[in-house]
């Protein structure tokens, strides 16, 4: 058996990597485990976001600090799930502005700016919706990014075309706004697709954060 060794495990919307050493010391041990830490982390890239006991809200957070940079969010079938994560970490006011949630359409029309005409084509379950909701969310708290969830969540509401699971999350900014689709799929509970909904939105702004913190250090190195 080598040493270290390492093992997946796999956890509600995130999979861990755990990396276990036999030494003498603990300072040893560590000493073995952080070149296949490294390791790790360059083959994962962007999708290895922190380690330890960090929690993907507090990596955003540590992001968004450093950036001296704002947030808030439009919610719709998390329900306030993207809030609560981002509120658990704590100063969380610091970068946190609030949020609105949706749940009716026409808090979506009223308070986010949501074409009506837009709505009742596409649906409040879309990509131009969660695009509308990210922007109007971002303009109503005057914050650097607007982050917003709309989708089925279940167990019913869904259709064919568009099935219990389907998720658009948007994230705007000033210089534009896009959304990523998501289907989690019909087989998942209600509470485990609201939380992989709001796990894939902050992940959605800590790759937006990291792509950008990674461009400037290239610009810099030139």
């Amino acid at each position: 058996m080598s040493n270290p060794t390492v093992a997946p495990y796999a956890g509600k919307g995130e999979v861990k990597l755990r990396i276990s050493a036999k030494a003498s010391s603990a300072e040893t041990a560590g000493q073995l485990i952080s070149p296949v830490e490294e390791l790790l982390r360059q083959i994962g890239g962007l999708n290895c976001y922190g380690a330890d006991d960090e929690t993907l809200a507090e990596v955003v957070a540590q992001m968004l600090l450093a950036a001296g940079e704002t947030l808030s969010v439009a919610e719709s079938c998390t329900g306030g799930g993207l809030g609560s994560m981002l509120t658990t970490v704590a100063g969380s006011s610091n970068y946190f502005q609030g949020g609105i949630i949706s749940y009716d359409n026409q808090v979506k029309v009223d308070h986010l700016g949501v074409n009506p005409a837009e709505l009742a084509l596409s649906g409040a379950v879309s990509d131009v919706v969660a695009q509308q909701m990210a922007v109007g969310v971002q303009k109503l708290m005057g914050t650097t990014w607007g982050l917003s969830i709309t989708g089925i969540a279940g167990p019913g509401g869904g259709t064919e075309s568009k099935p219990v699971g389907l998720v658009y999350v948007g994230l705007a900014a000033a210089d534009g706004v896009q959304s990523f689709e998501h289907r989690f799929g019909s087989q998942q509970d209600r509470d485990m697709i609201r939380h992989r909904s709001a796990c894939s939105a902050l992940d959605h702004l800590r790759r937006q954060l990291s792509t950008r913190e990674e461009t400037k250090t290239r610009f810099v190195d030139l």
